[in-house]
């Protein structure tokens, strides 16, 4: 089986997923399951991968503390983004949320206005990165969970010379494209609905919808 062959059966899986989620009513609650049974699929594919390749002798050295990935720019979908929001919502105090909106408000002033290029090579701490991990892990969009790398000095050295073609991550390429195919299977069926989506920095997206307090409601109205 080829690689698009891969892709189109994961695409066709996120759609459908959607669709057994959303078919009777489109509404927060029904987008907020939806979402979590993608993660929730994705982090079962992943496991039995990283099994697999650690069996194969080539193991994921990704680990709690190894932090380089989360400096630099990722991007993120409208639902992954208001997932996030409400997951800071309902699980973090005022003080913590004022953290997290300012450090993304600081990010968004290196990143904004640049050229695409140019954002791929700012190296600036993620707004939830806080003591070498994750705070919203449980919420983290589909980029943070399919970055896997078999090589954290190559991530170390792609951190301190972005842009270097030499310091490419070595990065398992079935994640990347399970993930990401997953995921568009699951934008394409919002779309069908009448629902839109766009890709924005992470920290530009959660810096918006923070400061207005756009949810899922509001979106999908």
């Amino acid at each position: 089986m080829d690689q698009k062959e891969i892709g189109r059966i994961f695409y066709r899986d996120g759609y459908r997923l959607a669709h057994q989620h959303l078919d009777q009513e489109v509404n927060g609650s029904s987008l907020k399951s939806a979402i979590r049974s993608l993660y929730e699929a994705v982090d079962g594919l992943l496991e039995a991968f990283l099994q697999r390749s650690e069996a194969e002798g080539k193991p994921a050295e990704c680990k709690k503390g190894c932090a380089w990935c989360c400096h630099q720019e990722v991007f993120a979908v409208t639902h992954e983004l208001l997932y996030i929001q409400d997951h800071v919502q309902h699980n973090f105090t005022e003080h913590q949320k004022n953290r997290f909106l300012e450090k993304a408000r600081e990010k968004t002033r290196l990143t904004i206005n640049k050229s695409l290029e140019s954002q791929l090579m700012v190296r600036s701490p993620c707004p939830f990165l806080e003591e070498g991990a994750c705070s919203v892990y449980e919420a983290r969009p589909m980029a943070c969970r399919i970055y896997l790398s078999s090589s954290e000095k190559a991530c170390r050295r792609e951190h301190d010379d972005p842009g270097n073609q030499k310091h490419i991550p070595d990065l398992y390429e079935f994640p990347l494209q399970a993930g990401r195919m997953l995921n568009e299977g699951l934008v394409a069926y919002l779309k069908q609905t009448g629902i839109q989506s766009a890709e924005l920095p992470l920290e530009q997206g959660y810096a918006s919808m923070a400061t207005v307090g756009q949810t899922f409601e509001s979106w999908i109205g």
